[in-house]
């Protein structure tokens, strides 16, 4: 498989030329991609809880309905997965069913969602860290040390993806291992001290209503946010076409069942103890109250090590997103330049890095709280994620129908998906959030028309340039190539490229 350049010019790069490391990455090792994006240490220290303060007795169904809705949208992005293989992953896959402008609106949606997460990771980072050196008589938790810590963090996110995408995938399978094994050790110390029983409570959901379980299950869909980044790597991988769909899917089953069997654990908990889901760090609370509050450094550690990979594995989706846009000619074309070492997109990496962090920076600089950072990124960032899912699952029936692939269940499931997506999104947005959360959605739609309005301004300028957007995918059947759709290709029917004119015809 040949792997394309970066653009260095105005122009798109020659798919043939030397590029991002072709066939670097074994199957584990791309599912290591998906599982350090997902942060399933960090969803299980920090928002399991919050999903037990809003759903209470009814966390267990709201984790499993969010597992449900995540895989919904597995199954479709696996199905674009084992067709076609492009770094630009979702915004690729996009515009061979909605064409070129929902494309962009993909590809510049899940960029931001990207430095969303991994700004939300950072801070994560730096409230872990600062409780570690506390733990150890080192006061790190006031505001100027959370800070100071902030920037050894956000180095190390944007510097381990820029060393090699080997390398930043290893270290994401074997800090997600470690971690997950010391969580594993104090939900067991859990069960054994409050007991292991059949819970009816959960099962029954008593005193919740279906209302509550669906705003719990809200929260619970963003735990499986980054499950999708394999995708990115599908240009660097050595068989993309099975690796990349099975770490999509099995990120999101594995996830999902210690997710269900976490939420059951730790519930048992705090319906014992309600305060304990209401502490900084839940998870050391509920060790402590467990009799192993011996295990708290390492829960720490582990999570610290956990965001900041988790932080790094977003920017490391996002660069390739940016890569692969300048590599078509679609953005300037620096942000396409690759490390004549380590074959990895180093300047889109370092200006996504850093924008990850100093936006956490910024505002808890200028008097907000850590914790309110932490909820406030990770939501906006969420929003980028639903949209391009939204239009992943739009774009699948029609892509397939192209193709004479459509089947029942493509059509079921991609409706399916939309629906759930869109739910998620209407609470997101009904009752309208407090301030700030409520300017949230606005923001991010107010960035995403930006970045549209670039590419409709590129689009009137310079033509070529625009119609080159979705041209760098490989496909899995050679004899039935993919190119980006022409029905809604540009926005405009008139812009159409006259070879996708003829393919439709």
């Amino acid at each position: 498989m040949s792997v394309d350049t970066p653009a260095h010019s105005s122009a798109p790069a020659s798919p043939g030329s030397p590029g991002l490391a072709s066939g670097a990455l074994s199957p584990l090792e791309v599912f290591g991609q998906s599982l350090a994006a997902t942060g399933p240490s960090i969803a299980i220290g920090g928002t399991i809880p919050a999903i037990y303060l809003t759903a209470g007795s009814g966390s267990l169904w709201s984790t499993a309905v969010g597992t449900a809705i995540a895989l919904l949208v597995a199954w479709v992005v696996a199905q674009f997965a084992r067709r076609a293989a492009s770094a630009g992953s979702l915004y690729s896959y996009v515009s061979l069913g909605l064409g070129r402008g929902p494309a962009f609106v993909t590809g510049w949606g899940i960029v931001i969602g990207y430095v969303g997460i991994a700004a939300a990771c950072l801070v994560g980072a730096a409230v872990y860290l600062g409780a570690l050196l506390d733990s150890v008589g080192i006061p790190a938790t006031g505001t100027g040390a959370q800070l100071a810590l902030l920037v050894p963090a956000t180095i190390a996110a944007a510097v381990l993806p820029v060393r090699g995408v080997r390398l930043s995938a290893r270290v994401g399978i074997v800090v997600e291992a470690v971690s997950l094994l010391v969580i594993l050790v104090a939900l067991g110390a859990v069960v054994a001290h409050f007991g292991f029983r059949l819970d009816t409570a959960q099962f029954t959901a008593r005193g919740v209503d279906l209302n509550t379980v669906m705003l719990g299950a809200v929260l619970a869909v963003a735990v499986f946010v980054g499950f999708e980044s394999a995708g990115s790597l599908g240009a660097e991988s050595r068989d993309p076409f099975r690796a990349v769909p099975r770490a999509i899917i099995g990120t999101v089953v594995g996830a999902g069942v210690l997710y269900v069997l976490s939420t059951y654990v730790q519930v048992l908990g705090y319906d014992t103890d309600a305060a304990l889901a209401t502490s900084g760090a839940p998870l050391n609370e509920l060790a402590r109250a467990s009799g192993v509050g011996w295990l708290s450094p390492l829960l720490n550690a582990g999570i610290l090590i956990s965001a900041i990979a988790c932080a790094s594995a977003s920017v490391n989706a996002a660069a390739r997103s940016l890569y692969n846009l300048s590599r078509e000619g679609v953005l300037p074309g620096p942000l396409g330049r690759i490390h004549p070492t380590h074959r990895t997109p180093h300047l889109a990496l370092y200006l996504l890095g850093g924008i990850a962090g100093l936006l956490p920076l910024v505002l808890i600089a200028t008097g907000s709280g850590t914790l309110d950072v932490y909820a406030w990124t990770a939501a906006f960032g969420t929003f980028g994620y639903l949209l391009a899912y939204l239009l992943v699952a739009l774009a699948l029936p029609l892509h397939l129908r192209r193709r004479r692939q459509l089947g029942a269940a493509a059509v079921v499931v991609s409706a399916l998906a939309v629906l759930a997506i869109a739910y998620v999104l209407y609470k997101n947005l009904v009752p309208v959030p407090a301030w700030p959360v409520n300017v949230l959605p606005y923001t991010f739609a107010a960035l995403v028309l930006a970045g549209l309005a670039w590419y409709l301004t590129l689009l009137r300028r310079d033509p070529s340039r625009a119609h080159a957007l979705g041209t760098h995918i490989l496909s899995a059947d050679e004899s039935t190539p993919d190119t980006p759709a022409s029905p809604v290709s540009d926005l405009s029917k008139d812009s159409r490229d006259p070879k996708d004119q003829e393919q439709s015809a």
